[in-house]
C-alpha cells in the first residue's frame, strides 16, 4: 500500500463535521488488511468528531467564519497507520492543563481528549496563534 492522502477544508460548524467522518469511511473501505473494521471506523469517527467539535466550541466558540482543514494518510512504511492532521486558526490552550474527567461521577462535557487518547495510539496538539495542529494517528 502506497502512501494515500485525502484532503479536506470545510466549515468549522457542527453541520459540517459529518463530512470529515464519511471521507475517513470512505478512505478506510478500500483498505483490505483490516480486521473488525467496522468497530475500527466507528472508534477513529468517534476520536475524529471529539476533536473537531472541540475546534468547533472551544477554538472558534461557536463563531461562523472558521475552518477546519483536514488531511487524512494512509501509510505503509515503516508501518501501517492512518495519520489524520487537523488545523485551524482558532484560539489555542494548553493540553497538559486540561483535567482528565471522573470517570467515577458522570458529567455532560470534557471526556472528548480522554476518548481520542483511549482511541487512537498518538495525539499530539501543537498550539499557536495563527495555525493550531492535531495529529491522530492509529497504527493499524
Amino acid at each position: 500500500m502506497d502512501e494515500t492522502v485525502i484532503r479536506i477544508d470545510i466549515p468549522a460548524t457542527h453541520q459540517h463535521l459529518n463530512i470529515l467522518g464519511a471521507c475517513l469511511s470512505a478512505l478506510l473501505e478500500r483498505v483490505d488488511f483490516l480486521t473488525d473494521k467496522e468497530m475500527l471506523l466507528y472508534n477513529l469517527e468517534l476520536a475524529l468528531h471529539e476533536t473537531c467539535t472541540n475546534i468547533v466550541e472551544h477554538a472558534y466558540d461557536h463563531h461562523n467564519g472558521g475552518r477546519i482543514k483536514a488531511s487524512m494518510a494512509l501509510q505503509s512504511k515503516p508501518e501501517r497507520k492512518l495519520v489524520v492532521d487537523i488545523h485551524d486558526s482558532g484560539k489555542s490552550f494548553v493540553m497538559d492543563n486540561v483535567k482528565s474527567p471522573d470517570l467515577e461521577n458522570a458529567q455532560v462535557h470534557g471526556y472528548g481528549l480522554f476518548l481520542m487518547r483511549q482511541l487512537l495510539d498518538e495525539v499530539i496538539y501543537q498550539p499557536s496563534k495563527a495555525n493550531n495542529h492535531w495529529r491522530l494517528v492509529k497504527n493499524l
